[in-house]
Order: structure tokens, then C-alpha cells, then sequence
């Protein structure tokens, strides 16, 4: 399989520790390397659709590294899922209005031990939006040595993105999807009004609204910020200035440069959310930060 750059692909099946199965793209160059660089996608999204992936992939093999990108278990809005279970195997539907965020360990964990069965030593966590949040996550958790870098790409703020979009309706729904999960039923769906997706549960509701969960609080630039103060590995996070997610990306910025120990940050100008158009300025800033680290 290859880019339209033409850059080789392995399409590779990752097993998490709980038995599901994670489809992905490893981009290796020719020569045999140590170092990777794995994506981990952002809400509902997949490990193929932001076209920087392209050009990231591009730009890390012809640097002699390889690339991973692959499917967590937030992929789509709902999806079906292969489990193996001792010999048997299930389907479970999961998908990004039903994950469990705390389980991005699993799905990190999993990608990690996938490359290190291939060769690879010294592993690079690039997130995309709620994937800054996971990679975060793993590594305040886990604190994985095999971890040398973080790339945060739009580290939004959840919890104060859902409030504006919500406006003067936020209690209501946090109050509203907080008796959900009381009365047993965290996997059903929330009212229209207050789903930012199709299909999304009071669980996931909560995971990205409710300012004490994991997920809100990683990046409530507001708070405490104590799982990011928690990083001692090279990061570097970027911004888009037009990201319409998120007001003022540029104080954002710098607020990470303060908290987290060794963090370079990059503001780019006009460029929104997803990168469009700026996919290559994008994998050229990453890589040759790569190189310095």
C-alpha cells in the first residue's frame, strides 16, 4: 500500500492487552531504524482521513524513521470492534461516543509493544486533538521509558469548548447526563441539544464536559494542569491560530511552555484545527524538532 507520494505502507493489525483488535499503516524506510513515531487520532476521527498524515509519514521516512498510524478504540462515532478472548472471538461495539477514555492506555500501550516486537526502541506519541489528551494520559500514567518525545498537535480544552458551544445550557446537561450514569445508564444516548455528535453517551458526555474528568481536566487551561506538570520528556506542541476550537491558542502555548519541563511550542499563522493547507509546514516543524531532541 503507498501515499499518493508513494510512500510504502504495511497495513498492520494491533492486539491491545484486553483482546481487541486495532487496524493501522506502518511507513518504515529501507534502512533498519530505532526510532518511531506513532499517531494517535482525535475524536471520532480515524487513522487515515487529516491529509497531514500523508505528509508526516513522507517526511519521517525520508528521515529514517518510521511512522505508525493507527485506529484506537474512539475511531468513528460507533464501531465494531474484534475482541479475542482465550480462542474466541467477539465483536464489541465501541466507537467515539461510547470509549472509555481511560482505556487509551490499552490502545497506546498496545501500539508501543507492537513496534518494539518490530525492532524499534525509542518511541515518539504524536496526538491529534482528544489524542493529546490520551498520549498525556498514558505517559503521566505509565511513565514508559521507551517514550522520548510528545507531539501535541490542537491540545484543545474540552471542558471549556463544551461550555461555549453550550452556552447558558452547561449545568443543565452536565446535571442531566450525571443522573444518566446514577440511574445505569452511562451508554445510552444524550439528548440532541447537548450531543456534539451523533449517537454520543452520557459517559463520553462527561469524559470531555465534567471539569473533574480525565479527559476535561488534562487540558482545563484554567486548572491545575497536573498530569501535563508531570511530563519530563521533550514535547512539542503546536497550534493553529484560526483553530476554532479553541480562544487564544497563542496564551495556550505558552501556558504549556511554563508547565511542562522541556516543551518547545509552535503557533501557526491562519492555519485552523486539522491543518489544511498546512500539512507540510506542519511534518517539516515536527521532524526537524525530532532532530534535535
Amino acid at each position: 500500500m503507498e501515499n499518493k507520494n508513494k510512500t510504502k505502507a504495511e497495513l498492520v493489525r494491533i492486539a491491545t492487552k484486553d483482546g481487541l483488535e486495532l487496524q493501522g499503516l506502518l511507513f518504515e524506510p529501507k534502512k533498519k531504524t530505532s526510532q518511531a513515531l506513532i499517531h494517535v487520532h482525535g475524536w471520532v476521527g480515524n487513522f487515515y482521513e487529516n491529509k497531514f498524515i500523508d505528509c508526516i509519514a513522507d517526511e519521517a521516512v525520508s528521515n529514517g524513521l518510521g511512522f505508525l498510524t493507527f485506529n484506537n478504540r474512539g475511531a468513528g462515532i460507533v464501531n465494531d470492534f474484534i475482541k479475542k478472548k482465550k480462542s474466541k472471538i467477539e465483536y464489541v461495539r465501541i466507537g467515539g461516543s461510547l470509549e472509555e477514555f481511560s482505556d487509551c492506555i490499552l490502545d497506546i500501550g498496545g501500539a508501543i509493544e507492537f513496534l518494539i516486537k518490530r525492532g524499534y526502541k525509542k518511541i515518539i506519541l504524536q496526538g491529534h486533538s482528544i489524542g493529546c489528551q490520551k498520549i498525556i494520559f498514558y505517559q503521566h500514567k505509565v511513565k514508559d521509558r521507551r517514550v522520548k518525545g510528545l507531539v501535541l498537535l490542537a491540545p484543545i480544552d474540552d471542558f471549556a469548548f463544551c461550555n461555549f458551544l453550550l452556552k447558558g445550557r452547561y449545568h443543565r446537561a452536565l446535571d442531566i447526563a450525571k443522573k444518566m450514569i446514577k440511574d445505569g445508564k452511562g451508554n445510552s444516548q444524550v439528548p440532541d441539544w447537548m450531543a456534539f455528535y451523533p449517537l454520543l453517551s452520557a459517559k463520553m458526555f462527561l469524559n470531555v464536559a465534567d471539569p473533574k474528568s480525565l479527559s476535561a481536566r488534562i487540558f482545563n487551561y484554567h486548572g491545575e494542569l497536573k498530569e501535563i506538570s508531570t511530563i519530563d520528556c521533550p514535547t512539542l506542541a503546536v497550534f493553529g491560530s484560526k483553530d476554532k476550537h479553541e480562544q487564544n491558542a497563542e496564551e495556550k502555548l505558552n501556558i504549556l511552555k511554563k508547565k511542562i519541563k522541556n516543551c518547545d511550542i509552535k503557533l501557526m499563522k491562519n492555519c485552523e484545527h486539522k491543518f489544511v493547507g498546512f500539512e507540510k509546514q506542519l511534518s517539516k516543524s515536527i521532524i526537524n524538532w525530532l532532530k534535535t531532541i
